[in-house]
């Protein structure tokens, strides 16, 4: 009877992760993709190195793993800022970058100072910043139920851009809300300077443009923004 080499070679394969060695000195099973052969072609390459150099399999190793590890890390970053803003689509954020991207080029303005000026300049993100809200996602929701005014106007996009002398003013009704998420909040960071904050009538004003420097407090990690920005400009 005849066996195909699939048949014949599986169980053999699968008794290299039992004894860790490459008894054949076979490369096939770099090929594999699969969870549980990735740790053992680590060892079996590490272990060859010491042995002989094979600059084949060196390179094939090296290439993939860069490849992997930068992918994880602009991934990482990428959930990083978006969960931070709130959950952040994708879609905006690809969009929010190329606008950018075209703002810096008639600007002279870096572009990763325009990029963090559109994102803090959002309605949703002034809300938050100014402790009227105690997230993101309850910032959004005044917005959706028509609570927030902007210069006596209803306004329901959350990434309504803001300008110097706009004034954010809300609906009575969630007055008691308000003030209570601002004696919960912690006050820190402090609000940023560019708003005038009347806390008697619960007002928001807009006292001057957003500077980079203001906003660098707010950010409790490591953002690396522009390979945030060269992940979307594609």
């Amino acid at each position: 009877m005849h066996f195909t080499n699939k048949r014949r070679n599986k169980p053999l394969y699968k008794k290299f992760l039992t004894l860790r060695k490459n008894i054949q000195n076979s490369d096939k099973f770099l090929r594999f993709r699969k969870k549980k052969w990735q740790k053992f072609q680590h060892l079996t390459l590490k272990f060859n190195r010491k042995r002989f150099y094979d600059p084949i399999s060196h390179v094939l190793f090296n290439f993939k793993n860069f490849f992997s590890r930068k992918f994880k890390y602009n991934l990482q970053n990428k959930q990083r800022l978006s969960f931070f803003y709130g959950k952040l689509r994708k879609s905006y954020l690809k969009k929010l970058v190329k606008s950018t991207l075209k703002s810096s080029k008639s600007t002279s303005i870096h572009e990763t100072i325009l990029f963090i000026k559109e994102l803090e300049t959002r309605l949703d993100t002034a809300i938050y910043r100014t402790y009227f809200s105690y997230s993101f996602r309850n910032a959004r929701q005044l917005i959706s139920h028509q609570k927030v005014y902007v210069n006596n106007k209803i306004v329901q996009s959350n990434s309504y851009n803001l300008k110097k002398g706009d004034v954010i003013s809300f609906d009575a009704s969630v007055f008691d809300f308000i003030t209570s998420n601002i004696l919960n909040s912690k006050i820190w960071p402090t609000p940023p300077k560019h708003f005038y904050i009347n806390y008697k009538i619960l007002q928001i004003l807009v006292i001057e443009d957003i500077s980079y420097t203001n906003c660098l407090s707010y950010y409790p990690f490591w953002l690396d923004f522009n390979s945030f920005i060269r992940f979307y400009e594609k």
